[in-house]
């Protein structure tokens, strides 16, 4: 349909803003419902909320309701809940959409919802929905089943957008690196880490962010057949085995090697103790994430994966 005038007049935000207001939510409630009219053979909205409305009793044990009558919005105890719950819960409603048999519309519903989100200049965003071929053949009750390949799913996820550049020019492009099927599980440990920034858990976040690394240059090495210990090599070794081989130039050697150093000094591996040497904010977060993804984003384009 395109953008309507006074969305095309309006200046995009400098920040973002990170409350999820009640106008918002119904946008994304109307867009669910146009998806669901336009894909209704596989997209079966009713359904869809009564699955989300279980894995929300599983989760909660029961809904959100104001405490008086007068403050609920809709007579359908779920979408009340999401018209009228905390941002927490709001943002845990979306992603469980996407757990749901129908998928909430499977990508096409991730990039409808951040359609929104962008033109809200809400500062969060769903991440892909990805089918993965795992390579595993297919098995039912223990037995192969044909020749075919079994499929992981990867649910989207919120993330936080802490700032519009950097999450455009930065995280963006290493999530997108990070979609080749080999590198699932540094994948995996990203989102872990945008998610602990998002809870305010940083050290855990630098932990996190530093595995992701690891888990790149693993898959590398794995990827060229270069011999390496998968329980005992470190990041300094496993990057010195990469230059080695030739993947880049032996000056970049120190600058891929700090990755690890902070993910030393700062994270959360094997514990901190009672007195921490260093105190982790969340300035250092923002930096370990823009370090490693940047670092990612170069490994993965000289390993042509």
């Amino acid at each position: 349909m395109g953008d309507i005038y006074s969305r095309r007049s309006s200046p995009q935000p400098d920040a973002y803003r990170h409350d999820f207001p009640v106008q918002v939510r119904w946008r994304i409630l109307h867009t669910l419902k146009a998806l669901s009219d336009q894909w209704e053979n596989s997209f079966n909205l009713e359904e869809m909320f009564q699955q989300v409305e279980d894995l929300l009793l599983q989760q909660y044990g029961g809904l959100y309701r104001p405490g008086y009558d007068a403050a609920c919005v809709h007579e359908d105890p779920l979408l009340n809940h999401f018209l009228c719950c905390s941002d927490e819960m709001a943002l845990d409603f979306i992603e469980l959409c996407f757990r749901t048999r129908s998928g909430g519309g499977r990508q096409n519903g991730v990039e409808a919802i951040n359609a929104v989100l962008h033109e809200e200049a809400i500062g969060y965003e769903l991440t892909a929905w990805r089918a993965i071929e795992t390579g595993e053949p297919v098995k039912l009750f223990g037995r192969t089943m044909g020749s075919g390949k079994s499929i992981k799913i990867e649910y989207p996820r919120i993330i936080n957008k802490s700032d519009q550049y950097i999450h455009t020019e930065i995280v963006q492009p290493c999530l997108a690196a990070l979609g080749h099927p080999k590198l699932s599980t540094a994948n995996e440990e990203m989102l872990v880490a945008l998610e602990e920034y998002r809870a305010g858990k940083y050290a855990d976040a630098v932990t996190s962010c530093g595995s992701a690394f690891e888990s790149v240059l693993k898959t590398i090495c794995q990827h060229f057949g270069w011999s390496f210990d998968p329980d005992k090599d470190s990041c300094s070794k496993l990057v010195s085995i990469c230059r080695e081989n030739g993947l880049f130039p032996p000056f970049y050697s120190p600058i891929f090697e700090s990755t690890g150093t902070i993910r030393n000094k700062l994270g959360d591996a094997h514990g901190r103790g009672p007195a921490p040497m260093y105190s982790v904010g969340k300035e250092h977060v923002d930096h370990m994430i823009q370090l490693t993804a940047a670092h990612i984003v170069l490994l993965v384009g000289l390993a042509k994966l």
